[in-house]
């Protein structure tokens, strides 16, 4: 039992790590790009709310539209969270240049509101439910579109140091992902403990009954230890039966002596 206990052990802790080293991040990709496909540049900021909900519109619904499904694809550009010292490992400087430049471009000044989004030669500033079916219908004229020109493709052309592009439909999707093996983990981590638990009750359970298995045989041998002395009135009735042998054949000698005697005495009466 304690060696079945030990490699139950075992194997707990070889398939916890296993376990955790198998949760892996899964993350979205965007559209491949193909003839008769645009792109939809994303400006945003992270945390920004009206950037949030223009994300989830574009994951959850308008990549499931089937009437634009294989069409566009979409980078996203982060422009808030720019370190002006340059001297930050995340800092990204040139995606602020690039967004002050294409909406320039577009609006005729520096646009200082996200999200904003350029599909083609066409831009959209802010974010509501009202302007789905116009992403819609650009998504599908850009595509259709013979002379299609692509401003930020341009701009990004003629830099010397490219933006950094980033994802936020990954890393929302990131940390669900990484929040639910979280949870498998601990249910894991539970589940373990659990085993072990009832394991280490079921084999104290079984040595406690070896204990008293044990007691009950040593038990029983004092027992019988002490039942073989009734044995001995055997041999006194051995010894009996020999005292009456002797006392028997006592009486006979005894009695062949009283014979002899009286067969004497008549003899010499004859005489």
């Amino acid at each position: 039992m304690k060696k079945i206990l030990k490699t139950l052990l075992v194997l707990l802790l070889v398939v916890t790590p296993v376990t955790f080293a198998s949760a892996k991040k899964t993350t979205t990709t965007t559209t491949a790009k193909g003839p008769g496909t645009v792109t939809m540049y994303v400006f945003y900021g992270d945390g920004c709310p009206h950037c949030a909900d223009l994300e989830e519109y574009i994951k959850n619904t308008l990549r499931k539209d089937e009437s634009v499904q294989g069409k566009f694809e979409v980078v996203y550009y982060e422009v808030w969270n720019v370190k002006e010292d340059g001297k930050t490992a995340d800092d990204h400087p040139q995606n602020k240049t690039l967004f002050t430049e294409v909406s320039t471009k577009l609006t005729g000044k520096a646009a200082t509101g996200v999200p904003f989004y350029v599909i083609g030669d066409k831009y959209f500033s802010g974010y509501g439910e009202t302007f789905n079916s116009e992403i819609v219908n650009t998504i599908l004229t850009q595509a259709a579109n013979p002379d299609y020109k692509d401003v930020v493709a341009e701009a990004v052309a003629e830099m010397t140091t490219k933006p950094e592009v980033s994802n936020p439909e990954v890393d929302d999707e990131s940390d669900a992902n990484e929040k639910t093996n979280k949870t498998d983990v601990v249910g894991l981590v539970i589940l373990g403990v659990t085993v072990v638990v009832v394991l280490a009750i079921i084999f104290t359970r079984h040595s406690d009954e070896d204990v008293e298995e044990i007691t009950e045989t040593k038990v029983e041998t004092k027992e019988e230890v002490k039942e073989e002395p009734k044995k001995a009135p055997a041999k006194k009735t051995t010894k009996a039966k020999t005292s009456t042998a002797k006392k028997t054949t006592s009486k006979s000698t005894s009695t062949k002596k009283k014979t002899t005697k009286k067969s004497t005495t008549k003899k010499n009466s004859k005489k």
